[in-house]
């Protein structure tokens, strides 16, 4: 999958520069996408760069629907 993007702003921190974008475009190999034709990230296995323990890491399985999610937390915590 690519991601092209349009540079929307550069932070400096410290010895790190962090970019900020806006995503103009993206493509896929047929391959990697679900169903409704969106990128399945189960099918895409994505890595990600954990600065706690510096290391790459597999993005986790789905935990739950967006806005939904959110309230059954809460509802746990408040039990």
């Amino acid at each position: 999958m690519i991601l092209e993007c349009k540079v929307i702003k550069v932070v400096e921190i410290g010895l790190h520069t962090e970019f900020i974008g806006e995503i103009m475009d993206f493509k896929a190999k047929e391959d990697i996408l679900g169903e409704d034709k969106m990128p399945d990230f189960g099918k895409l296995k994505p890595i990600i760069w954990s600065m706690a323990n510096m290391s790459y890491r597999n993005a986790g399985e789905s935990i739950g629907k967006s806005f939904s999610i959110g309230k059954q937390m809460s509802e746990n915590k408040s039990s």
